[in-house]
């Protein structure tokens, strides 16, 4: 099943009237920064995964999550560090992992990401996220459907975010 929240077509898209440039917010996801985004849980499971740039969805997003726990859990217990990045030619994965051992990854284009502004986005995406579902998440029992709507929430950040977003652009450019 396929989130529509970025299907152009779909009215979701029109997540806040208080912004005036919804697809410029749009675009710069899209075209810049964040191309994909999973929350992780303590037992290494993907809550939510969202695509920006697809309505596809990667092949085995839960083998994906136990991966990236796996190296978050080796890095911590091996160097008593976090991972922040791992980077490969053309993008990398930017790691958040929250006090409560929640994982937030980030995959971004190697050469467009400003780590400032995901640490930022990171943290608030997961405090919001930990907030919302804390019923849900304290009696956990596996289904992840319950978790699609905080793409919307999702939203509502990252166009919180978005002066942040302008002033990385512009640095950029």
């Amino acid at each position: 099943m396929t989130h529509k929240l970025f299907d152009k077509s779909s009215p979701i898209i029109e997540f806040n009237k208080n912004i005036s440039n919804n697809q410029e917010i749009f675009e710069i996801l899209k075209v810049k920064m964040i191309q994909e985004l999973m929350i992780i849980n303590q037992a290494g499971i993907a809550l939510l995964y969202h695509n920006f740039l697809h309505k596809e969805r990667v092949d085995d997003e839960q083998s994906l999550a136990s991966y990236f726990d796996i190296i978050c859990r080796f890095t911590k217990h091996s160097f008593k560090e976090s991972l922040k990045t791992l980077e490969l030619d053309s993008f990398i994965f930017f790691f958040y992992t929250h006090k409560s051992l929640f994982h937030l990854v980030l995959k971004c284009e190697n050469e467009k990401y400003n780590k400032d502004v995901l640490e930022s986005i990171s943290e608030k995406i997961i405090k919001k996220f930990l907030l919302k579902y804390k019923k849900e998440l304290k009696d956990f029992n596996g289904e992840t459907s319950l978790f699609i709507s905080f793409s919307e929430d999702i939203i509502e950040i990252l166009a919180s975010e978005f002066d942040e977003f302008k002033k990385f652009l512009t640095m950029e450019q």
